[in-house]
C-alpha cells in the first residue's frame, strides 16, 4: 500500500503519528546500541583504572612501611 492511498483511507494525522512512532523507535534503538557499546568500553577502561589504583595503593603502603621502619631503616626526626 502506498502513502497516498494510506492517507486517504485512514487520514493524515494517523499516518503521521504512526510514521513518527516508527521514526522514534528507530532513533531510540540506534541510541541504545551506541550507548551499550560506550558502556562496554567504559567498563574496560575502568578495569584498567582500578588496576592502576590498586598498584599505586600497594606502592604507597610499601613506602609507608619503609618510612615507619617496619621494613628497612627507621626514619628519625
Amino acid at each position: 500500500m502506498d502513502w497516498a492511498s494510506l492517507i486517504t483511507s485512514v487520514g493524515f494525522p494517523i499516518v503521521a503519528c504512526v510514521g513518527m512512532a516508527i521514526y522514534c523507535k528507530n532513533i531510540i534503538d540506534s541510541y541504545r546500541k551506541d550507548m551499550l557499546e560506550t558502556i562496554k568500553d567504559n567498563w574496560k577502561e575502568m578495569a584498567k583504572v582500578s588496576e592502576a589504583l590498586q598498584d599505586n595503593t600497594e606502592a604507597i603502603n610499601e613506602l609507608r612501611r619503609y618510612i615507619t621502619g617496619k621494613e628497612g631503616i627507621r626514619h628519625e626526626d
